[in-house]
Protein backbone atom coordinates (compact mmCIF):
# COMPACT_ATOMS: atom_id res chain seq x y z
CA UNK A 1 0.00 0.00 0.00
CA UNK A 2 1.20 3.20 -1.03
CA UNK A 3 1.00 6.50 1.65
CA UNK A 4 -0.07 9.32 -1.13
CA UNK A 5 -0.57 13.07 -0.41
CA UNK A 6 -4.57 12.87 -0.68
CA UNK A 7 -4.69 17.00 -0.91
CA UNK A 8 -2.08 17.05 -3.76
CA UNK A 9 -4.29 14.19 -5.97
CA UNK A 10 -7.29 16.37 -5.21
CA UNK A 11 -5.36 19.10 -7.11
CA UNK A 12 -4.58 17.20 -9.96
CA UNK A 13 -7.91 15.46 -10.09
CA UNK A 14 -9.64 18.90 -10.34
CA UNK A 15 -7.25 20.60 -12.90
CA UNK A 16 -7.30 17.54 -14.52
CA UNK A 17 -11.36 17.51 -14.91
CA UNK A 18 -11.45 21.28 -15.41
CA UNK A 19 -9.18 20.98 -18.57
CA UNK A 20 -11.03 17.81 -19.89
CA UNK A 21 -14.31 19.53 -19.85
CA UNK A 22 -13.43 22.28 -20.93
CA UNK A 23 -12.24 20.81 -24.03
CA UNK A 24 -15.25 18.21 -24.78
CA UNK A 25 -17.95 20.66 -23.13
CA UNK A 26 -16.44 24.41 -23.48
CA UNK A 27 -17.09 24.98 -19.92
CA UNK A 28 -16.90 23.13 -16.22
CA UNK A 29 -19.04 24.15 -13.77
CA UNK A 30 -19.30 22.17 -10.06
CA UNK A 31 -22.14 19.85 -11.39
CA UNK A 32 -20.49 18.35 -14.38
CA UNK A 33 -17.38 18.06 -12.49
CA UNK A 34 -19.25 15.89 -10.15
CA UNK A 35 -21.18 14.12 -12.70
CA UNK A 36 -17.61 13.29 -14.29
CA UNK A 37 -17.04 11.65 -10.94
CA UNK A 38 -19.78 9.69 -10.82
CA UNK A 39 -19.37 8.34 -14.16
CA UNK A 40 -16.02 7.62 -13.90
CA UNK A 41 -15.59 6.35 -10.63
CA UNK A 42 -18.85 6.09 -9.54
CA UNK A 43 -18.92 8.83 -6.25
CA UNK A 44 -19.39 12.39 -6.54
CA UNK A 45 -16.93 13.55 -4.13
CA UNK A 46 -12.61 13.09 -3.95
CA UNK A 47 -12.82 13.06 -0.39
CA UNK A 48 -15.28 9.67 -1.01
CA UNK A 49 -12.38 7.99 -3.22
CA UNK A 50 -9.95 5.27 -1.76
CA UNK A 51 -6.09 6.26 -2.71
CA UNK A 52 -5.76 3.58 -5.31
CA UNK A 53 -9.29 5.31 -7.01
CA UNK A 54 -7.42 8.62 -6.98
CA UNK A 55 -4.24 7.57 -8.71
CA UNK A 56 -6.35 5.59 -10.96
CA UNK A 57 -8.37 9.18 -12.04
CA UNK A 58 -5.07 11.06 -11.77
CA UNK A 59 -3.53 8.09 -14.08
CA UNK A 60 -6.73 8.19 -16.17
CA UNK A 61 -6.21 12.45 -16.80
CA UNK A 62 -2.45 11.79 -17.74
CA UNK A 63 -3.22 9.42 -20.15
CA UNK A 64 -5.77 11.54 -22.15
CA UNK A 65 -3.29 14.66 -22.41
CA UNK A 66 -5.19 16.43 -19.13
CA UNK A 67 -2.56 16.43 -17.09
CA UNK A 68 1.18 16.98 -18.07
CA UNK A 69 4.12 14.62 -16.90
CA UNK A 70 6.11 17.65 -15.97
CA UNK A 71 6.23 18.21 -12.29
CA UNK A 72 7.70 22.05 -12.65
CA UNK A 73 5.43 24.42 -14.36
CA UNK A 74 6.66 25.62 -17.76
CA UNK A 75 9.87 23.99 -17.37
CA UNK A 76 12.06 26.91 -16.98
CA UNK A 77 15.94 25.97 -15.69
CA UNK A 78 15.04 22.02 -15.41
CA UNK A 79 17.57 20.53 -17.75
CA UNK A 80 16.15 19.63 -20.76
CA UNK A 81 12.71 18.32 -19.65
CA UNK A 82 9.58 19.49 -22.20
CA UNK A 83 7.50 22.65 -21.06
CA UNK A 84 3.94 21.90 -20.23
CA UNK A 85 3.24 23.88 -23.18
CA UNK A 86 5.16 21.17 -24.95
CA UNK A 87 3.32 18.34 -23.20
CA UNK A 88 -0.31 20.14 -24.14
CA UNK A 89 0.49 20.54 -28.02
CA UNK A 90 1.62 16.58 -28.38
CA UNK A 91 -1.13 15.80 -26.48
CA UNK A 92 -3.76 17.36 -28.69
CA UNK A 93 -2.06 16.51 -32.33
CA UNK A 94 -2.51 12.78 -30.66
CA UNK A 95 -5.86 13.32 -30.32
CA UNK A 96 -6.18 14.41 -33.46
CA UNK A 97 -4.93 11.81 -34.70
CA UNK A 98 -7.45 9.73 -32.71
CA UNK A 99 -4.82 8.15 -30.13
CA UNK A 100 -6.04 8.14 -26.87
CA UNK A 101 -3.32 10.48 -25.23
CA UNK A 102 0.44 10.75 -24.28
CA UNK A 103 0.61 6.80 -23.19
CA UNK A 104 -0.78 5.65 -26.86
CA UNK A 105 1.59 2.52 -28.29
CA UNK A 106 0.88 4.69 -31.12
CA UNK A 107 1.91 7.68 -30.03
CA UNK A 108 5.67 5.50 -28.54
CA UNK A 109 5.98 3.69 -31.86
CA UNK A 110 5.55 7.17 -33.94
CA UNK A 111 8.12 8.87 -31.14
CA UNK A 112 11.12 6.50 -31.81
CA UNK A 113 10.67 6.46 -35.18
CA UNK A 114 10.52 10.21 -35.93
CA UNK A 115 13.09 11.14 -32.81
CA UNK A 116 14.42 7.80 -31.82
CA UNK A 117 13.25 7.29 -28.57
CA UNK A 118 11.55 4.36 -27.42
CA UNK A 119 8.79 5.94 -25.00
CA UNK A 120 7.19 9.27 -25.11
CA UNK A 121 7.49 9.87 -21.77
CA UNK A 122 11.65 10.20 -21.99
CA UNK A 123 11.53 12.79 -24.98
CA UNK A 124 13.89 16.33 -24.31
CA UNK A 125 12.84 19.62 -25.30
CA UNK A 126 14.58 18.78 -28.71
CA UNK A 127 12.81 15.90 -29.20
CA UNK A 128 9.41 16.07 -28.63
CA UNK A 129 9.84 19.34 -30.91
CA UNK A 130 11.23 16.78 -33.58
CA UNK A 131 7.73 15.05 -32.90
CA UNK A 132 5.32 18.07 -32.69
CA UNK A 133 6.81 18.94 -36.11
CA UNK A 134 6.44 15.75 -37.70
CA UNK A 135 2.80 14.76 -36.50
CA UNK A 136 1.97 18.72 -37.35
CA UNK A 137 3.42 17.40 -41.34
CA UNK A 138 1.37 14.09 -41.24
CA UNK A 139 -1.83 15.48 -40.00
CA UNK A 140 -0.96 18.79 -42.64
CA UNK A 141 -0.78 16.36 -45.53
CA UNK A 142 -4.08 14.35 -44.67
CA UNK A 143 -6.14 17.41 -44.69
CA UNK A 144 -4.06 19.15 -47.39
Amino acid sequence: MVDINRNKYYGMIHKGVQALLKDRMGFCDDDEYRNYLGITVGKTSCKEMTDEELMDLVKGLRDEGYLTFNKQPGGQGEGNRPTNAQWAKLAALAKDKGWSGLNDVRLDAFVERTAGVKKTRWLTRTKISEVILGLERWLGGRHG
